[in-house]
């Protein structure tokens, strides 16, 4: 497995709709490493969770949503959790439902750490 950088919490997520709609404000459940910092912020280690809302799809309601992101590194762990980082490229999928006139009507996204926050610290 290629060494790519460690996630920190300046890290930049990219959402790709699956479809029309335009994706609205997620809300990140980093597990943070209490010890380990990469460029003086705090490493994300773990599943990263999130839940989305504010999604759009005219005149549709947007009702619910999340999904997380799998960390690929697995020879590096974190010293206290134990746990592997998440880094760069590391991507994951969304599911959620709008309410399109008056039926619930699913709809899928794709989340990827494009930029790790830092470019020095890396794991594999």
């Amino acid at each position: 497995m290629p060494l790519k950088e460690i996630a920190n919490t300046d890290r930049i997520i990219t959402i790709t709709p699956g479809g029309g709609w335009v994706p609205g404000i997620p809300n990140y459940i980093p597990h943070l490493s209490t010890k380990v910092k990469a460029n003086a912020k705090q490493i994300i280690v773990g599943v990263l969770p999130w839940t989305m809302a504010g999604c759009q799809l005219p005149p549709s309601v947007f009702v619910s949503g999340g999904g997380s992101i799998v960390p690929t590194a697995t020879k590096t762990k974190e010293a206290i959790f134990g746990e592997c980082p998440l880094r760069k490229d590391d991507m994951g999928t969304c599911n959620g439902s709008f309410i399109f006139f008056g039926f619930p009507t699913n709809c899928t996204c794709s989340f990827q750490i494009t930029n790790a926050g830092q470019s020095k610290v890396k794991c594999d």
